[in-house]
């Protein structure tokens, strides 16, 4: 039987501080040499998740941005992306600005992965964006208005505020044609919650679908811990849920195992190792 591993990022693999612990790295470098096919299906965008996944040997290709990308780390390629129209990036600008709210527009700009923005006004978007800058060196791209750049490849919307602020337009873009979105609480820092919109073409089990295919997988195993994983969920044979997840994302999983601070996804794919000739 030919299997995939796929681990979420934050709140699963990572630590608190968004890092990765020494014990992950070397168990699952050491899985993957010897022949474990493991791969990884985050939020994050490309800006920050090649950076954080530098010290893993991956060979396979992964899931960016839940979904909307998927990108051939050995390769150094996008694989498949998808965008947004221009009509419905309008057309979503305008019931973010009704609501007074601000918000981020990802993009592929000249090959390159891009971050626009008109506003800084939100504080809980300001922070976002000079700790990215600090910490990851991720670019953003100031422009005088965001219906400017509609038709620039855009990708996906990021929205960061408090869940009450969010609800209304989450609402509202539940009947919207061509946008999917997800909403979900900020890992780091509880007083927030991220709500983030992109084609109704993507998601992460599209993704993990579509890797599956690929690589001719019989089964697919996964690992997560917040409502954006409910997708991947839905796209594997096995799911687990690390013990910080939220409480929704435990009563789903198959079983859970132990924390993200814990190492938990790396010991359980250690368990597995004896298995691989099955």
């Amino acid at each position: 039987m030919k299997r995939l591993f796929v681990s979420d990022l934050d709140g699963t693999l990572l630590n608190k501080a968004a890092e990765l612990n020494d014990e992950t790295v070397i168990v699952i470098n050491d899985c993957i040499a010897k022949g474990l096919d493991f791969t990884i299906s985050t939020a994050r965008t490309p800006a920050t998740a090649l950076k954080i996944l530098e010290p893993l040997d991956l060979k396979l290709p992964i899931t960016l941005m839940n979904g909307v990308l998927i990108y051939d780390i050995i390769k150094d390629e996008y694989i498949k992306e998808e965008y947004l129209d221009e009509l419905v990036v309008m057309v979503v600008l305008g019931l973010v600005k009704t609501r007074g709210l601000n918000c981020f527009l990802y993009a592929i700009k000249d090959g390159g992965f891009t971050a626009y923005y008109d506003s800084v006004d939100s504080k809980s978007l300001n922070y976002f964006r000079n700790e990215w800058i600090m910490k990851y060196d991720k670019r953003f791209t100031e422009v005088e208005d965001l219906s400017l750049v509609a038709k620039d490849n855009i990708l996906s919307f990021m929205l960061r505020e408090p869940k009450d602020k969010l609800e209304g337009l989450r609402r509202e873009l539940t009947v919207a044609k061509g946008v999917k979105t997800e909403f979900y609480p900020d890992v780091y820092n509880s007083e927030y919650y991220i709500l983030e919109i992109y084609s109704d073409a993507a998601s992460k089990k599209e993704a993990i679908t579509y890797l599956r295919k690929q690589g001719g997988y019989d089964s697919i195993t996964g690992f997560g811990d917040n409502l954006n994983d409910v997708s991947l969920y839905e796209a594997c044979d096995y799911f687990y849920a690390v013990s910080n997840a939220h409480p929704e994302i435990q009563n789903m999983a198959n079983s859970v195992i132990p924390s993200n601070e814990e190492n938990g996804v790396a010991k359980y794919l250690e368990t597995m190792i004896d298995q691989l000739g099955d």
